[in-house]
Parts: C-alpha cells; sequence; structure tokens
C-alpha cells in the first residue's frame, strides 16, 4: 500500500510540473505510468485516486485537442509534399509547412523528425532547417549507440538486478485483459481467514446506474460504479465489460451524438453541406465553430468535429496540389502535373477530380507521344502521308480543345501543317504534270487517264486546303475535261455502231457525230472509226460509178474531202474514182455533142430534101 501511494504522489507530481504545450512523447510515458498504476490499485482504496489522475491524464493525452490536430494536418500535408517531391520547390513548400507545425509545438518528435528527413534533401534544405531549430532552440540529440555483446556480458549482476527493480511492475489492462480482481480477493482472503468477499444489496441498482451513464455518454461515473460494484463482486463480468469500453471511450474522446450542442450540431451539419459544395475554408471555419460550441459546453473532444477538420485540410491540400497540377498542365510539364494529381488522390482517395485529371493527362501524354511517332515514322505514298497527316492533326486537335493554350501542341500542329503544306506542293507540281502530259497526249484513252490522274491529286489536295482557290478551279476544270473525254469515247463507240450498220442515215448521223470531235483527230481509236466510215462512203461512190450515176459518185467524193475524212489523207481509191468520174463525164459530153450533130445532119438533110418546097414559098 505505502508503494501505491507513493507512485501515486510521483505521478500526481509529474502531471503537475508537465507544460501545456508538452510533447507527445513525455504524455505518453506518463500515461504508460498511470496505466500500470491504476492496474495495480484496482480493488484498493487507492483506486479512485489512480482512476481520476488517469482520466486527466487522459484528457491532456488527447490527440483531437485544437493544436494537436492543427499539428497533425500540418504534418500530413508535409508528409504528401516531401513522398511526392518532384523538385526543390516541394521540399522547401514542406519546410514551410513543417515551420509553422514547429511554432505551434516546438518539441514534438514527429515535426523534428521529419524536418530532419526534409534536410536530406539538399544543402538549402538543411541550412532552413538549422535556422528553424536555432530560432526554435530545439536541441538535435543523437541516439546512444547499442550496446555490444561484451559490455553486455560485463555489467554486474547487482546492476542488473537493480535496472529490473527500477521499472514499475506491468500488470495486464481492463484494455486489453480482464483485471486481476480475483487474484486480489484470494489474497484478501489469504490474509482474512474466515472472512470471504462481502457482497452489497445494491449491486442491481449500481448496474443498472452504470448502463444508463454509459448510454448517456458519462464514462468517468461509468467507471467509477464499476469499480464500486467489482469491490463488492471482484468477478462481476458486466462491471468489467462496461468499465472497459468507458476506458476506451474516454481514450478514445468519444462523445455520443445527444450530447453534443444543438448550436454545435447546426454549424456541423453547415460545414457538411459546404464541403460538398466545395467551399472548404467557409466549411473549415464552421468545423472550429461547431468544436468551440462543444468545448464551451464542457465536451472538450469531439472526434466528429476534429476528424472533419483533418479531413478538410486533406482535401484542401488535395484541391491545392490539383491546382499545382493544372498549372504544370498548361506549362506542359506533363510528368509532374501527373505527380501532383496522383499526390492528390493519396491524400483524398477515390477523388473525382483527381481521378479524371490523372486519366485525362494519361490520355494527353499518350497521344502527344502517338501523334510525335506518327510523324517520325510517316512513309508512304503522298496520299497515305496525308491520310496520316490528317489523322494525326485530328489528334492534335481534339488535344489542343483540352488544351488550348499549349505551347508543345501548338509546336507539333505546325510541324504537322508544314508537312502537310509540303505534301500539298508536291501534289499540285505532280497534278499540273499530269494535266501537261494529258494536253500533250494523243491517245484519247492515256488523256483521260492522265486527267482521272490529276484529278485524284488534285482532290485530295483539295482535302487538305479547302481554302486554296487556285487548286479548287483548276480541279474544276480538269473534272470538265475528263467528262468531255468520257463523253467523246462514248460517241466513237456510237459512231463505229452506226457504221457498222451501214445505212445511209446512220452513216450521216456517224459522220456528223466524228466531225464535231476534230479535237481528238489524233487519236486511233477515232481515225480508224473516221477511216472506217470513209471505206462505207468509197463503197456507194464506187457502186454510183459503176452504175454510170456521176452526179451521185461526184457528190460522194465530194463529201470525202470535207470533214472529219480529211484527216485521214487522201487514199488512192478516190484518186482512181475521181478519174472514173471524168471519164464517164467525158464520154456523157461527147454523146450528147454526137447526138447534137446528128439532130443538126438530120435538120440540114430534111431541109435539103424539101428545098423545092420551101423555095416555092
Amino acid at each position: 500500500m505505502p508503494e501505491l501511494q507513493q507512485r501515486l504522489d510521483d505521478l500526481r507530481r509529474s502531471v503537475q510540473v508537465l507544460p501545456e504545450n508538452a510533447d507527445a512523447a513525455a504524455v505518453s510515458d506518463l500515461e504508460k505510468q498511470a496505466r500500470s498504476l491504476l492496474a495495480d490499485a484496482k480493488n484498493t482504496p487507492y483506486e479512485a485516486d489512480a482512476q481520476a489522475l488517469f482520466g486527466e491524464l487522459a484528457r491532456i493525452s488527447n490527440p483531437t485537442s485544437p493544436v494537436a490536430a492543427t499539428v497533425r494536418g500540418l504534418l500530413r500535408r508535409a508528409r504528401i509534399r516531401i513522398e511526392i517531391a518532384g523538385d526543390d520547390d516541394d521540399i522547401d513548400e514542406a519546410i514551410d509547412i513543417l515551420a509553422e507545425a514547429l511554432g505551434l509545438a516546438p518539441r514534438d518528435p514527429d515535426v523534428i523528425a521529419m524536418l530532419e528527413d526534409a534536410a536530406k534533401d539538399n544543402a538549402q534544405a538543411r541550412q532552413r532547417v538549422a535556422d528553424l531549430f536555432t530560432r526554435y532552440g530545439v536541441e538535435r540529440k543523437a541516439a546512444p549507440p547499442p550496446r555490444t555483446p561484451v559490455e553486455t556480458q560485463n555489467i554486474p549482476q547487482a546492476q542488473a538486478n537493480n535496472e529490473a527493480k527500477s521499472q514499475p511492475p506491468i500488470y495486464p489492462t481492463s484494455a486489453g485483459y480482464p483485471a486481476p480482481e480475483r487474484e486480489i480477493a484470494r489474497e484478501t482472503q489469504r490474509r482474512m481467514p474466515g472472512q470471504g468477499p462481502t457482497y452489497g444489496g445494491d449491486v442491481d441498482d449500481t448496474l443498472s446506474e452504470l448502463t444508463q451513464a454509459y448510454y448517456a455518454g458519462d464514462y468517468q461515473q461509468v467507471i467509477d460504479q464499476a469499480n464500486r460494484v467489482l469491490s463488492q463482486q471482484p468477478g462481476n463480468a458486466t462491471a468489467l465489460e462496461y468499465r472497459q469500453k468507458a476506458e476506451d471511450n474516454l481514450i478514445r474522446g468519444v462523445v455520443p451524438d445527444h450530447r453534443i450542442p444543438f448550436d454545435a450540431r447546426v454549424a456541423y451539419n453547415r460545414a457538411n453541406s459546404l464541403v460538398r459544395a466545395g467551399n472548404y475554408d467557409e466549411a473549415e471555419r464552421l468545423y472550429r465553430e461547431a468544436r468551440d460550441l462543444a468545448e464551451r459546453d464542457g465536451i472538450l473532444s469531439w472526434k466528429d468535429a476534429e476528424q472533419a477538420l483533418l479531413d478538410i485540410q486533406d482535401l484542401a491540400l488535395a484541391r491545392e496540389m490539383i491546382n499545382e497540377g493544372d498549372r504544370l498542365m498548361s506549362a506542359d510539364n506533363w510528368n509532374e502535373a501527373l505527380r501532383k494529381y496522383e499526390g492528390a488522390l493519396r491524400v483524398v482517395a477515390n477523388d473525382p477530380q483527381a481521378e479524371e485529371r490523372i486519366e485525362r493527362v494519361r490520355r494527353v501524354q499518350g497521344d502527344a507521344e502517338g501523334a510525335s511517332a506518327q510523324l517520325s515514322m510517316l512513309g508512304g505514298s503522298l496520299s497515305e502521308q496525308a491520310a496520316q497527316l490528317q489523322t494525326v492533326l485530328g489528334m492534335i486537335g481534339r488535344l489542343r480543345q483540352t488544351l488550348p493554350n499549349s505551347q508543345r501542341l501548338a509546336q507539333l500542329a505546325e510541324t504537322a501543317n508544314a508537312r502537310l503544306n509540303a505534301i500539298k506542293t508536291q501534289l499540285n507540281e505532280q497534278a499540273q504534270s499530269a494535266l501537261n502530259r494529258a494536253t500533250g497526249a494523243t491517245s484519247l484513252e492515256e488523256k483521260l487517264n492522265l486527267t482521272n490522274e490529276a484529278i485524284q491529286l488534285l482532290e485530295l489536295a483539295v482535302k487538305l486546303d479547302p481554302g486554296d482557290t487556285t487548286m479548287s478551279d483548276l480541279l474544276l476544270e480538269a473534272r470538265s475535261n475528263a467528262s468531255d473525254m468520257q463523253r467523246a469515247r462514248q460517241v466513237i463507240e456510237r459512231a463505229a455502231t452506226h457504221i457498222a450498220q451501214n445505212y445511209d442515215n446512220e452513216l450521216l448521223q456517224a459522220r456528223s457525230m466524228l466531225s464535231n470531235m476534230m479535237q481528238y483527230a489524233q487519236d486511233t481509236r477515232y481515225r480508224t472509226v473516221v477511216n472506217d466510215l470513209l471505206t462505207r462512203y468509197i463503197e456507194r461512190a464506187v457502186a454510183a460509178v459503176e452504175e454510170g450515176d456521176v452526179d451521185e459518185a461526184t457528190a460522194l467524193l465530194q463529201t470525202m474531202h470535207d470533214e472529219p475524212f480529211n484527216i485521214v489523207g487522201r487514199r488512192a481509191e478516190i484518186t482512181r474514182l475521181e478519174s472514173q468520174v471524168r471519164a464517164l463525164r467525158q464520154r456523157g459530153r461527147l454523146r450528147v455533142g454526137s447526138i447534137i450533130g446528128g439532130i443538126i445532119i438530120i435538120v440540114l438533110l430534111v431541109g435539103f430534101l424539101s428545098r423545092p418546097t420551101w423555095e416555092a414559098v
């Protein structure tokens, strides 16, 4: 008993001299001692004092105090900055955040450890951290070297025993194992033989009050009443269970909702609505207001509000990193932007804005790399290259809708357009060459093929640059020429069909059709059809000569000197027919002269014979 009193007094003095801004390590050591003391003082007169001291330490070590919550949020932001550090700016930002945390908690070991971790990055960071440690009077303590096996063996046994005795005994606590009430009761019976444990008649009433106090959130009262029951019934399972739950809730700062003041709950709910609306600054202010209202009502720790403050800090940090990523995306630093977005996603898991931006930057990177690769591997015919460039330009156009101010995409588009202009120039040159060759070609088929080739090239060029009026006019002219050539080819074929029928009307129609196509006089097919038509006229002229029809033969021969027969030259058959017609004409003239001479002779003879008659008259 005197030992428990001494330990209780020592612990109380340690708690009284503990400063308000004590670091977590010192409070944690005192809390361990208080747990051990509470376990030893169970079912003793010192249990109430130990319980009260434990509750005071639990409030001091509460991790959800305003300062501790702020420091923890700053530590989280700095840790994220260090983990995703892509350059020195992130380390500087992390040191700025840790400097704020060091101002709130100069002896916090986590802040100091993280500052030392940040100092390892570069010389400038080391200098800044050293200045901060000097400003706040932080002393770097070197870790003691571990004892070697030889030193451990040389430790005297008496010294080892004294070190073991100096350590307080470790007992299982109610948070992990049942307290040793039964052992204490057995020891009491052994010391007071013949007397068993005393059971009061108000145990049931106390358990009922204990249950009501637990659900009312008065956990200290639950612990006191449970200890009162356990003093009478050391093994009472209900009291042990409720005492364990109350101690855990007291340490963790759990507060039932019905104990939260109405004004605090209203501010808390309004802050939740602002979080959903994205107004994090106003939401953080309302969370702090709700926490302050709860503290003024006697609730020193409201876990929901403190957790909400931590969450809102995470959300603010995630939005800050997303904004930095957007700035880096605008500066075409896509890799660092991706790191920022991924860091924001680590801060707030499943954040839709971070996930959407990660997907977008990966898509932009993939499409840009694909477009650059296609530009570097451009090959094939001009039409194939033009198709590839159009695909690349379409891809770049979609990317520029996402990043309209990207210089990298603008440069990529400029390169693709330069390649496209070069291809358009080549298409124009090849089309002009094809049209020139079509003009100098003699065959209609060759003219048509060359013109169609030029049309394809011009169509592709116009498709690449619809605003080029020169190319558009040239395309229209080439299409018109191709249409005329196709129509001429059809006319030649129809004329050949008429000639094959060998009727006068069909031959006359074929001659009229062929006479209108003298511009294609060099075409082999055209000349063949004209020659066939001339043969048909020669046949008819021969028949007229044979029949002695000089006028018909003369008319046919005259027709053979007109278009389109003049393109085939003068044939021997025509010369022979002309000689025959001239001979026929001479014979005809001689026959007429003979007839006229005979008539004159007859008239003279009749006049002579009838001379006596007409002389008398």
